[in-house]
């Protein structure tokens, strides 16, 4: 190409020595199709010279392709051009870039020396300098840029939606590339961006005042064909947004080192540093015919957990169930990638703290090694000092967890709770193609239901919990207890069956269960409240029970007197609190003449019926509810003794919401007044 340009102009010398002797004007038109070379192509070129002396010059182009990148009508004209047989000089040129303001340009370019000159001056304070020399085959480029505005680069460059675009900004610097007939040999850049605001059309990506300091060489080897290349990128100052991470320059820094050869990108050493955060260095090998990753090493320092998990992974996780954790303490990180799959992982924490701002869990002082290999099982080991879940307080715990692969088992762990233990066995979690899966079966022991109440921060109650935990299973966001869960409370047994937990840690989990109670102690269930006394056993069936973020939505409810003979006593605070559960008017029907001479009564049944659909609690008593309609009342309490003691109650719909405020002011209000 550079021997064509040289050939049109010694073809032209003739024609200007004879115009410059006879001082008549020409006009010379040169036109070339097309022209290829291994950096650019040119199409529709066409070179005027006219005027006195041909003085004039005039060059369009109708497409130059640089790369990938295509830029179409390039105009350029010079009204004082200067041909002569060792030098072509412009000192007076315009050049029309596409959708453009005219760029005033000078250049020169001298046979003798072979040296190429270019220069465009848009501002007064703006300077774009670009020179060519080559001595035979050998070549060197060099650019030279002085407050070149990154706007009207931007202007220059083809609109690509993926690309965010340069509004302002500014970038000083050289860059210069050198080589030989066979192509580019050597590469050197160092640049400095100033105050650079960018954004794409989208609005997910955008920058602004960054500040950065870009440094990159390259030197290619002609024995075997190869680049080998170093760059450094200091970010110093100014915002990033790049959907979802925000980041602002603090002299973050990114190093590179490799070598670039036909078939592979290999990256030697490569080192991203956060301030703050810590440093992550990695290395890798890359296929350039499709861009895959072949292999890849990443290996950390301390980081510092805080900074990391608040300004790069918690924006990852918005929609998730762990968006509002807090997370402080140090770790590692160690990665091994190799022919397309993760070969090892090992993660290290150190004094990590984990506290949910939703007061769902709290993990304090993890200490944790976790290494994973794909073709050996390994072993780690995780402790906590302290731990808080459902504000449910757990002590120091250690934990040997086996990893084969994608199986991770712990076969026991006695993990205290409160005053008892939660011993959980066969602990076993496996990665399926659906997601996660994980089951275990467990043992409570006996834990104070005075100490367990504390913690959960609602009425105290007496005696203790314990139960047998059948197998519980975790697969698509669900927990489910396969077989019958049974705890034991207030001297009587819990069971519940059909257990089904959706989306645990959710921002609305869903519970359905069946709950059987058998044989509870009247006397520790309402000791525990200001109902009133009673004495005797219930029982209690609850079928299709359903809650939505812990809140009941649906349940038939069925509460009974036991089965057996016990004592069956109930005082007069117990018989005003059942009355007041009916609404207005529910206590009619006791014999409110006898209430002062006696402080309990005998009664022979208890029963109470709620099915709650749509927040509405329909509500009955001992007998099924009368399809006839006749009956207006049902009874609650029956007779069991002298004097006779019946509750009725009258109100059969109760808004739930009602229902719970009735509760809470017999069971907040002390004791009633009976008169």
């Amino acid at each position: 190409m550079r021997r064509l340009f040289v050939g049109v102009l010694l073809a032209t010398m003739p024609l200007a020595i004879f115009a410059d002797a006879t001082s008549t004007r020409f006009q010379i038109t040169f036109s070339i199709e097309d022209i290829q070379s291994p950096v650019f192509s040119a199409k529709g070129i066409q070179l005027k010279v006219s005027g006195k002396k041909l003085s004039q010059l005039s060059l369009q182009i109708s497409e130059v392709v640089v790369r990938e990148q295509t830029w179409r009508d390039l105009k350029m004209t010079c009204d004082h051009f200067k041909l002569t047989g060792s030098l072509v000089d412009c000192t007076s040129g315009v050049l029309q870039l596409p959708n453009t303001e005219l760029l005033p340009v000078v250049f020169r370019y001298s046979f003798l020396e072979n040296v190429f000159n270019f220069a465009m001056k848009p501002m007064a304070n703006e300077h774009w300098q670009f020179s060519m020399h080559w001595i035979e085959d050998a070549w060197r480029n060099k650019l030279n840029i002085t407050n070149g505005q990154l706007a009207r680069i931007a202007q220059w460059l083809p609109k690509m939606e993926i690309i965010p675009v340069p509004s302002k900004g500014t970038v000083n610097g050289i860059a210069k590339l050198s080589g030989n007939a066979e192509g580019a040999t050597d590469v050197e850049i160092a640049l400095l961006v100033d105050a650079l605001d960018f954004s794409d059309s989208s609005g997910l990506h955008a920058g602004e005042g960054v500040n950065a300091v870009i440094n990159m060489n390259a030197k290619h080897s002609s024995i075997d064909n190869r680049w080998q290349w170093r760059s450094d990128i200091n970010w110093q100052n100014g915002g990033v947004f790049w959907q979802p991470l925000y980041l602002i320059g603090r002299g973050h820094r990114l190093d590179l080192e490799g070598v670039t050869s036909e078939g592979t990108i290999n990256l030697h050493r490569g080192a991203l540093s956060f301030v703050d955060i810590g440093t992550f260095e990695f290395s890798g090998v890359m296929a350039r015919q499709n861009n895959e990753l072949v292999d890849f090493k990443l290996n950390t320092n301390s980081l510092e957990l805080s900074v990391l998990f608040n300004q790069i992974i918690n924006p990852y996780l918005g929609n998730t169930a762990f968006a509002d954790m807090q997370v402080t303490g140090k770790s590692k990180v160690a990665w091994r990638y190799r022919q397309g799959v993760s070969e090892s992982f090992e993660i290290s924490l150190y004094d990590v703290s984990v506290v949910d701002q939703r007061k769902r869990f709290v993990f304090n002082r993890v200490n944790a090694r976790v290494p994973w290999h794909k073709e050996n099982a390994t072993i780690a080991d995780i402790s906590f000092l302290n731990a808080r879940v459902l504000q449910i307080p757990m002590g120091a715990t250690r934990v040997a967890l086996e990893i084969n692969d994608n199986d991770l088992r712990i076969p026991q762990l006695v993990l205290p709770v409160l005053d008892g233990t939660l011993e959980l066995e066969n602990f076993r979690a496996a990665r399926q193609i659906d997601g996660w899966y994980w089951q275990f079966s467990a043992e409570l022991l006996p834990v104070s239901m005075e100490k367990l109440t504390e913690a959960l921060q609602i009425q105290s109650m007496h005696g203790t919990l314990s139960g047998i935990i059948p197998e519980v299973n975790y697969k698509q966001s669900t927990v489910a207890i396969d077989g019958e869960l049974s705890f034991n409370v207030f001297d009587g047994e819990v069971i519940a069956r059909q257990l089904k937990l959706i989306d645990p840690l959710g921002f609305a989990p869903h519970l359905q269960v069946d709950l059987s109670m058998h044989n509870l102690d009247l006397d520790l269930l309402t000791r525990t409240f200001s109902f009133g006394n009673m004495l005797g056993r219930i029982d209690m069936e609850m079928k299709g029970v359903e809650l939505s973020n812990w809140q009941p939505i649906k349940f038939d409810a069925h509460l009974y007197s036991s089965s057996g003979t016990y004592p069956r006593r109930i005082s007069q605070a117990a018989i005003q609190s059942i009355s007041a559960l009916g609404g207005a008017g529910a206590a009619a029907a006791i014999q409110r003449s006898f209430l002062h001479f006696f402080d309990e009564f005998s009664y022979s049944k208890i029963g109470w019926r709620c099915a709650l659909r749509n927040n509405v609690c329909r509500m009955g008593g001992i007998e099924p509810d009368d399809q006839t309609g006749k009956l207006k009342g049902y009874a609650i309490v029956e007779s069991g003794g002298i004097p006779a003691i019946t509750v009725i109650g009258y109100n059969r719909d109760v808004s739930w919401h009602e229902l719970i405020n009735r509760l809470k002011r017999i069971t907040e209000g002390g004791s009633p007044i009976i008169q």
